[in-house]
């Protein structure tokens, strides 16, 4: 079964820019025991990338067949999205139990559609 793991918001991890360099060490540390986890619980990683804050996006909305572009998130709550996994796991079970390795951001599963 695949899932999508986002990283939603800052959670209890301070600001990057706030973090000394041995603070961002030790995060960089649980992204790889969380690497770690997955590969115990026979958890595939299939792609994962950290994204550039939400003000750098570009939003496209589609209103009476004219395509309509913005500056920024789609909205408020994808702001924080700084990053994700797509995984294929035998359980969420398996993955919510992978993730515990994680820095403790605020996380979203999200089950991928079989049929897309």
């Amino acid at each position: 079964m695949k899932y999508l793991l986002m990283l939603t918001g800052d959670g209890d991890v301070p600001a990057w820019d706030q973090l000394s360099e041995s603070e961002q060490a030790a995060l960089f540390e649980r992204f790889e025991q969380f690497q770690a986890e997955c590969s115990a619980r026979g958890i595939e990683v299939l792609a994962e990338a950290a994204l550039e804050s939400g003000a750098a996006a570009t939003t496209i909305r589609r209103a009476g067949g004219a395509r309509l572009v913005h500056e920024g998130p789609y909205a408020a709550a994808y702001e924080g999205l700084g990053g994700f996994f797509l995984v294929e796991t035998p359980s969420l079970d398996a993955l919510l139990r992978a993730s515990d390795a994680l820095p403790p951001y605020d996380m979203e599963f999200r089950p991928v559609d079989p049929l897309a």
